[in-house]
């Protein structure tokens, strides 16, 4: 892929950020792997004058950034949100490495990839990893496992620049179908499950973030989620009949 069709190919969210230095420096990582696109989702605002001091060439990237209130409202747009964290534990997303989801953005045929940042002081929180996709990792010493935030923006757009510059072009047309569309058919699977019986309302939040995440991973297609979807409409009709059949 050339440099003009690598540009628009992923946006960078900033959660929560709070330093312009930071954000400045984010901007220079954005743009020196060949990507322009900025979003800033819950944060708050930032000195200007500082933000350009660290930017450089780069402050384009800041001015023309979208600006959300939650980061709920700024993962809409996105077909597969990926949120960077270094931190594991039992209720927290498993890992990947940024070099294995590097490959798979160009396996993808078109759809916009989100790359997640958190706050600087405590990164992303087990409610914001909850919406991304899937959680990746950047491989560190522990002697020392913190990286500063634009230094995991460049290694991120890197790893993704190696990837998409060796690409021969996006796959033969097959566009996965938007993440409003993912959630709405998320919670139809998981709403028609719930109704045959399959699991108890608590359940429910939980069955649908792993619905929602699997399909974004997977880049189905509008055709191809639908039938997925049908699937999963058809066992919850058996389950639902025969429970209807057994009942005393």
């Amino acid at each position: 892929m050339h440099d003009e069709e690598i540009r628009d190919t992923l946006v960078v969210v900033l959660c929560r950020v709070e330093g312009a230095m930071n954000v400045g420096a984010a901007c220079r990582a954005i743009k020196t792997m060949g990507f322009s696109r900025l979003v800033l989702a819950d944060c708050p605002q930032h000195d200007e004058t500082e933000v350009r001091t660290h930017a450089l060439h780069a402050f384009d990237v800041y001015e023309a950034a979208a600006r959300y209130g939650t980061l709920s409202a700024a993962l809409e747009p996105h077909a597969l949100v990926a949120g960077f964290t270094r931190r594991t534990g039992q209720r927290r997303k498993d890992n990947v490495s940024v070099d294995a989801f590097a490959r798979s953005i160009a396996t993808r045929a078109g759809g916009s990839v989100a790359l997640v940042f958190g706050n600087e002081r405590d990164g992303l929180s087990d409610p914001e990893l909850a919406l991304c996709d899937v959680a990746v990792s950047i491989p560190t010493s522990p002697l020392f496992p913190s990286l500063n935030l634009s230094h995991a923006v460049q290694i991120a757009c890197w790893e993704a620049r190696k990837v998409l510059a060796s690409a021969d072009g996006y796959a033969e047309a097959r566009l996965p179908v938007s993440r409003a569309r993912i959630d709405s058919v998320s919670r139809d699977i998981v709403a028609a499950l719930q109704s045959a019986g399959m699991f108890k309302m608590a359940g429910r939040p939980e069955a649908e973030s792993f619905v929602r995440s699997v399909v974004a991973r997977a880049g189905l297609s509008q055709a191809e989620l639908e039938r997925f979807a049908e699937l999963f409409y058809t066992v919850s009709g058996i389950a639902a009949a025969h429970l209807d059949r057994t009942d005393p």
